[in-house]
Parts: structure tokens; sequence; C-alpha cells
């Protein structure tokens, strides 16, 4: 299944079991609302193609656009959502938006004309075909928007523990919280101001009480290298948990991957180390080995040397030196690409 029974990406069983019942009711909506109704939409458009005639063969090709915009919508809607989308819920609606949009403008609306012009006798299965269109585009937004609530509407710190972009709307400002910042807008004077922090720029996060003209408002408090930041929101005092717990998991994520970029690095050295190069004459008289910094560490003679003049045996040692460090250095070469090859391809599977 494209959406996992648990949130994708959780180490902790303890935060998976917390937030398995938000979990299960938004997969659910998202199921229905990013999948099911879309894929009902493509199947209106199709009986909108097949009204016409019976016999399929006979349809005319320009009949299947609409089908296929349809259906392709969907696949679009489903590739998006398991690759990108499950980790932000704020888009579930903009997303579902776009996609069942499309598929009523390029998909429902032109089937509907050519059913309209082509069927004979079938208008009312037409009409009601086309409300079952607009109806499950519309029930497809309402439901992928209560999926986002039913997942974030009443914040708990575990969500801190999570992969996911979280987004918290107020009267006064907006959040969101990413695997390594922290964004937010805050209405001062009248006017949005927007502002934003890495982690590694966070100092510390607290709660404060920010009075108003009607009331004590909690508001969470960002303590950052340049400065301090008020922002006003309901629910400080859980979001600065999560938040918190988020920072706490980046720097967990960030000393692990330092830890890992050691050991490689221990590793390389190691494999430099232990990088050879060696080159030979044709009748193997004279034998240069080098290491990785092209010094030699062994030159071998044979008995084949006996006969050759000095000039010959210095013009070969030099030549059998200048090979066996081009050697070497390919081959420190190649343990490099493979090495960075390697380390590149563990962290895009991470």
């Amino acid at each position: 299944m494209f959406v996992p029974r648990m949130i994708p990406m959780i180490d902790s069983p303890q935060v998976a079991i917390a937030l398995a019942a938000r979990w299960h009711r938004a997969r659910t909506l998202v199921l229905l609302s990013m999948a099911g109704l879309p894929a009902l939409i493509g199947l209106v458009c199709l009986t909108f193609a097949l009204l016409p005639r019976l016999d399929v063969s006979a349809m005319p090709w320009w009949s299947a656009i609409p089908v296929l915009a349809a259906f392709l919508s969907v696949i679009a809607l489903v590739v998006w959502l398991r690759r990108d989308g499950l980790t932000d819920p704020a888009s579930w609606f903009p997303a579902t938006v776009l996609m069942t949009g499309s598929q009523l403008v390029l998909g429902v609306v032109p089937g509907f004309g050519i059913a309209v012009r082509s069927a004979t006798g079938t208008a009312v299965v037409v009409k009601a075909l086309l409300a079952v269109g607009v109806l499950s585009a519309g029930s497809a937004w309402s439901l992928s928007r209560r999926a986002h609530r039913a997942l974030l509407a009443s914040p708990v710190p575990e969500l801190g523990a999570t992969p996911l972009r979280l987004v918290f709307r107020g009267r006064l400002s907006r959040i969101a919280i990413g695997t390594d910042r922290v964004d937010w807008t805050i209405r001062v004077s009248g006017s949005w101001l927007d502002a934003g922090v890495s982690f590694r720029n966070l100092r510390d996060v607290s709660v404060t009480t920010k009075s108003s003209s009607s009331d004590d408002a909690l508001a969470l408090v960002l303590h950052t290298s340049s400065g301090r930041w008020t922002v006003p929101t309901q629910d400080a005092a859980v979001l600065c948990e999560l938040l918190r717990l988020r920072k706490t998991s980046w720097e967990q994520r960030v000393e692990t991957a330092i830890e890992r970029e050691r050991e490689l690095y221990h590793e390389m050295l190691h494999l430099l180390a232990t990088a050879r190069g060696t080159a030979s004459t044709a009748d193997e008289s004279v034998s240069v080995t080098v290491d990785a910094d092209g010094v030699a560490t062994g030159i071998e003679l044979t008995d084949g040397i006996r006969g050759k003049n000095p000039q010959r045996i210095s013009a070969e040692l030099m030549e059998c030196f200048s090979r066996a460090r081009r050697v070497a250095r390919n081959e420190v070469q190649d343990l490099m690409v493979q090495r960075y090859a390697g380390s590149a391809s563990e962290k895009l599977a991470a």
C-alpha cells in the first residue's frame, strides 16, 4: 500500500503507538480523498466515453482524451503522495484540489460534452454521472482537509519525533516546523512579517505571556543566535515541547551523520595506506613499487639486468617508477570514487 499503516521513518515505538489513532484516521481520509474519489472520477470519464457506443472499437480516438487526462491526474497524485506528499500534510488539500480540479476541467466536462452530443436517450444518466463527478471532487477536497485536521488539529509533543512538516495556524501567526528549521509569520502593526531560523542557530525555546488588548495569551519564544522572537500562538506550551523534541531529533541525526563521516574518513585512510602501484619491464628484470603518495617502497632487480649497461638500467628504473606512480594514482582515484559513490547511495537510501 502506498500509504503505510504507521507513520513512516519513526524509530521510537512509543511515538508510533502514541500517534497510531491519529494516523489511522488521517490515512483513511487520505486514501479516500487522494486515491478512491479521484479513481471514481476517472471511471465517470470512462463511462462518458463508453456511453455513445457499446462497441468500443467504433469509438472515435479523441473521445479517449478526457479519460486519459483523468487517469493521468490520478497517477500523478498517487506518485506525488508516495514520493513527497506523505511528509507534508499541509499540502494534501492544495494537491487534491489541483489534481481533482484538473480531472473536472480536462476530463469530466469534455467527457460530458461528448456524451451529450453522441449518446441518445441517456440524458438523465449523463447528468447523473456529471453530478457524481462534481460531488466526488468536492468530497475529495473536504476529506483531504479533514485528514490534515485529524493529524494536526490538536498538536501533541510526539509529533516532533516524526519526519512530517508541521504547519500550525493561529489568528495572528503561522508556524511551519520542518526537519531542520522553523519558519513563522506574525502580524505586526497591521502587516505580516516572515522570518525563520535553522535548528543550528536556534538556541532555546520557551513560553511567555503576551499581553494583548483583550486578554493575556501565551506565546512561543524562540531564542536564536540573532535575537529573541516572540510568536503568539495557540497551544504554545505544547508547541514548545514539540519544537524541542524536533530539535533534539535533528541534533541526533547530525551527530550520527558526523560519526558516519568520521568512520568513512578513517576507513579511507586505512585503504589509502594499503594502496600500492607496481610496474615492471617486459623481461621483469626491473620492478618498482610505490605507495599512495608516490614514494618508492621497493625496487627489485633480477639476474636479467646482467649485460645491460648502467644507463639502460637507470632509464628502465625511471620508466617503471613513472608507471608505478600512475598505477598507484589510478588505484587511489578508484578507491575515492567507489567510497564516495557508496556513501552517496547510502544517504539517498536513508
